[in-house]
């Protein structure tokens, strides 16, 4: 009902503009260039899992380069072709990022997709305040798994329209996850805004594998043979300052399905991001 809500909401704004050089569309991208953006200031992603710790938003880097077909984009390395004015095809490569939650040092967590797009509010902490029963410190390492997959995108005047579906090529968790979003920006005299509605589909396989408990000695187990869904929010802004310098705040909700809840790893029904600081583009 969230997602139908937001879908009937977004053509009630206006349409921004790549060409509005008043008030640039931080989306925008130009072609045969490299782009190199950093993102400075204070913000978190929360960590849903029992023992994890948020991982802070304080420098968040943001590469990409598009060429004619080939391009880069924080990490995922991918080749696009145009079906037709408004309908382009992607193939694409990256690493899965459930690890991220396991591994502070994920490259996922590195590259935020979430940069240009209360007690909630704290900082990267700890969470002891309640021992859990069972940590991400009790259970064996998570693998590292690479994914491929189709991204479709769709333009109109009034909406975009992205559909990814992603295989596990590297034999991982021998699953598939796919997403369905609604993106939409607009300009206002105050600055340029951005709302994303989705909907993530996570197969059982790729549950499982990351958050089953099935460890010999352990009291708890958990082995889930269900498909997750996720619906997703996030609602962004930037304000130029200057050529090079903009202001941002973005914040992100995320709800998680019993798919996820029930494991003794969880212990937090929703994951949350959010950033307040500056962007710098070097070039």
């Amino acid at each position: 009902m969230r997602l139908l809500l937001i879908f009937l909401l977004l053509p009630l704004f206006a349409l921004a503009d790549c060409d509005d050089t008043a008030m640039p569309n931080p989306n925008c991208i130009e072609p045969e260039k490299l782009q190199l953006r950093l993102g400075v200031g204070l913000g978190h992603r929360s960590n849903p899992l029992a023992g994890g710790r948020n991982f802070p938003y304080l420098l968040i880097p943001d590469v990409s380069y598009y060429g004619q077909h080939w391009f880069f984009d924080n990490g995922s390395l991918g080749y696009s072709i145009e079906l037709a004015p408004a309908w382009q095809l992607s193939l694409l490569g990256r690493l899965n990022e459930e690890k991220g939650y396991f591994r502070r040092a994920h490259p996922s967590n590195v590259f935020s997709r979430y940069m240009f797009n209360s007690a909630e509010m704290v900082g990267p902490a700890q969470k002891d305040s309640q021992r859990p029963t069972l940590t991400i410190a009790d259970v064996g390492a998570r693998p590292t798994a690479v994914d491929a997959g189709l991204q479709l995108d769709w333009f109109s005047p009034q909406l975009q329209l992205k559909a990814n579906l992603w295989q596990d090529v590297s034999s991982t968790y021998h699953g598939q996850h796919a997403s369905l979003t609604a993106q939409h920006g607009w300009q206002s005299g105050q600055g340029y805004w951005q709302l994303h509605a989705s909907l993530f589909w996570k197969s059982a396989d790729l549950i499982q594998t990351y958050y089953g408990i099935e460890e010999d000695g352990q009291e708890l187990s958990y082995e889930r043979r269900s498909d997750s869904w996720q619906p997703e929010l996030k609602l962004s802004f930037s304000y130029p300052l200057s050529t090079q310098w903009s202001a941002l705040v973005f914040y992100r909700y995320r709800w998680l399905d019993n798919a996820m809840t029930d494991s003794p790893l969880v212990q937090e029904h929703t994951i949350r991001g959010w950033f307040v600081g500056l962007s710098y583009q070097f070039f």
